[in-house]
């Protein structure tokens, strides 16, 4: 009993420091600037949501937020069907090749971001897609595709083959068996893999900052660098912006984090 109750105490304090951050950042957005003398820990005496009417008209978050929103969603849309395709075709599928397919999405797990960031961004450059929306979504699809293909794939090999065997008796086609039959039962690491690709490209910072120089299409990672200069810092601005920014994540994980869970321990057990 003894050891429960210390256990249980040892969490708190964790979720305590976890949580103590976003606790402060909320204090500090709807503190008046008056208030900043007081410690950051004190809660606002006087509570305003002027800082973020300010951040969303003249920080221009309100075209930052849709930048972002569209990016991610249409990252997370796309990743799902190319990810589950390509699993599909290589737990199912026989052919010419394999192996070294699924060699190449192992390199692609292994090689860092910053070591192709140039050459990814000569790529773009060149067909023309620097200042697009369609640049960035591209170049995300390729950086985080193998993590995904690997996801995918790890969840498939549990779905028993008998179940692909007999819709293949039953004359459906490949596309029917994976449409009707295994991505049903997918539904988890498809909940996972929208998650997370669309937490990565919600929060990514550098290829934004890459590809999209002209303000009108930037994002709110990028949008959060107006509030901060080499001497000052908008203190109230960033912490107002960065809650804009946390909310539609935190929103996405309490509704879909028994989806999630499952999504990323299955496989993990066989």
């Amino acid at each position: 009993m003894v050891a429960r109750y210390a256990l249980i105490f040892v969490l708190g304090i964790i979720a305590i420091l976890m949580v103590s951050p976003l606790i402060l950042t909320v204090f500090t957005s709807l503190k008046p600037t008056t208030e900043l003398v007081n410690p950051a820990w004190y809660p606002p005496l006087d509570v305003t949501i002027d800082h973020y009417i300010r951040v969303w008209t003249e920080g221009g978050f309100n075209r930052y937020f849709f930048n972002t929103l569209l990016i991610s969603i249409v990252d997370a849309a796309v990743m799902i069907v190319i990810a589950s395709m390509a699993a599909y075709a290589l737990v199912f599928l026989k052919f010419r090749g394999k192996i070294w397919i699924q060699i190449l999405f192992l390199i692609g797990l292994m090689i860092p971001v910053t070591a192709i960031i140039l050459p990814l961004y000569s790529i773009i450059r060149s067909i023309g897609l620097v200042n697009t929306h369609l640049g960035v979504i591209l170049a995300d699809l390729a950086l985080a595709v193998s993590v995904f293909v690997f996801m995918f794939t790890s969840y498939f090999v549990g779905i028993p083959k008998a179940l692909h065997e007999a819709a293949r008796i039953d004359g459906a086609t490949e596309f029917q068996i994976y449409r009707r039959v295994v991505m049903p039962i997918a539904v988890p690491a498809v909940v996972t893999t929208a998650l997370l690709e669309f937490l990565w490209s919600w929060n990514d910072l550098l290829l934004r900052l890459l590809l999209l120089p002209r303000d009108e299409m930037r994002t709110l990672s990028v949008g959060l660098l107006n509030f901060q200069g080499t001497m000052t810092r908008d203190v109230t601005g960033l912490s107002a912006g960065t809650i804009i920014m946390a909310v539609p994540v935190v929103v996405l994980f309490l509704f879909f984090q028994r989806h999630f869970v499952r999504g990323m321990t299955q496989g993990a057990v066989k």
